[in-house]
C-alpha cells in the first residue's frame, strides 16, 4: 500500500508539472541546515539497512537560498532515498558546500552503490527511466522520482547533476541552487 501511495503521488506530481499547475512557495532558508536536518532524519533508515549516512559541511557561508523549502526537502530526500536503495552495503555521504564567488549553494550526495553507465547518466532524468542494474537491488520504483526532482529544481533556478565512474563504482548527485542575496 505504501509503494502504491508513493507511485500515485509521483503520477500526480508529474501531472501538476506538465499542466503548469505545480505551485512554488519560495522563502529564504539555509540549504546547509536543511541538509543536516535531513541526514539526521534519514540516518535511522540507513542504519536499518546496514548503511552509514554521514553529513559534513565545507561551506564558507550560511548557504541561504530562496526556494520552496518543502520541494527542496523532497528533492534532497529523493536523492538520499535513491542512494539508500541502490547501495546494498557501504556509505552515503552528504556534503554541503558553496561557491561564494559564483553565488551557488550545493548539496552533494555520494554513495558507494551500484553506480551507472555513461549511457544511463545521459538519460537518468527522463520519465520512466531506471538504470539497467536498478532491479538487481531495488525492484520498486516508477522511474519518475529523478524526473520530478530535476523539473522542480529547475523551476526554482537550480539544477541537479549526476556523476558516476561506472557500474559498481557508486554515484554522486549534486543539487545546485543560487545563493540568496
Amino acid at each position: 500500500a505504501r509503494y502504491m501511495a508513493l507511485s500515485v503521488d509521483d503520477f500526480l506530481n508529474v501531472s501538476r508539472i506538465e499542466s503548469g499547475g505545480m505551485k512554488y512557495e519560495n522563502s529564504v532558508f539555509s540549504l546547509k541546515e536543511l541538509g543536516e536536518k535531513l541526514s539526521d532524519e534519514l540516518r535511522p533508515a540507513a542504519i536499518k539497512k546496514g548503511l552509514v549516512l554521514m553529513f559534513r559541511t565545507e561551506a564558507t557561508t550560511d548557504m541561504n537560498v530562496k526556494a520552496d523549502i518543502g520541494k527542496i526537502r523532497q528533492v534532497v530526500q529523493n536523492i538520499v532515498d535513491n542512494a539508500m536503495k541502490y547501495t546494498p552495503t557501504g556509505t552515503i555521504t552528504m556534503i554541503a558546500h558553496d561557491d561564494a564567488k559564483a553565488k551557488k549553494a550545493y548539496i552533494s550526495v555520494h554513495d558507494s552503490g551500484v553506480g551507472m553507465s555513461e549511457e544511463t547518466l545521459g538519460k537518468i532524468f527522463d520519465k520512466f527511466v531506471r538504470a539497467k542494474n536498478a532491479n538487481v537491488v531495488n525492484v520498486h520504483g516508477t522511474g519518475l522520482g529523478l524526473y520530478i526532482a530535476k523539473t522542480m529544481t529547475e523551476a526554482m533556478g537550480g539544477k541537479i547533476t549526476p556523476a558516476s565512474e561506472g557500474e559498481g563504482k557508486g554515484s554522486t548527485f549534486t543539487l545546485e541552487l543560487p545563493l540568496s542575496t
